[in-house]
């Protein structure tokens, strides 16, 4: 199972892709807020995200002491 997110910024068009996609065989809507306080991951969370998603091992933090997580992180 593949899961998208989408943010829909014209809601003019809302209610019309809702119906695209409820035709669509094997997609399910699962949950819908128009709730604009949602928020939205910043450019380095964004970058982690795809890091991780790429399988490539960061390798170990070393959290023992604030100075050795910050060296460990570069």
């Amino acid at each position: 199972m593949t899961t998208m997110t989408l943010q829909i910024d014209n809601p003019s068009i809302f209610d019309h892709l809702k119906s695209i996609l409820e035709l669509m065989k094997g997609v399910k809507i699962v949950g819908m807020t128009d709730n604009l306080d949602i928020d939205i991951p910043n450019q380095t969370t964004l970058s982690a995200m795809k890091e991780a998603e790429g399988g490539e091992d960061a390798g170990v933090v070393n959290i023992d002491s604030v100075e050795s997580f910050i060296a460990s992180m570069r």
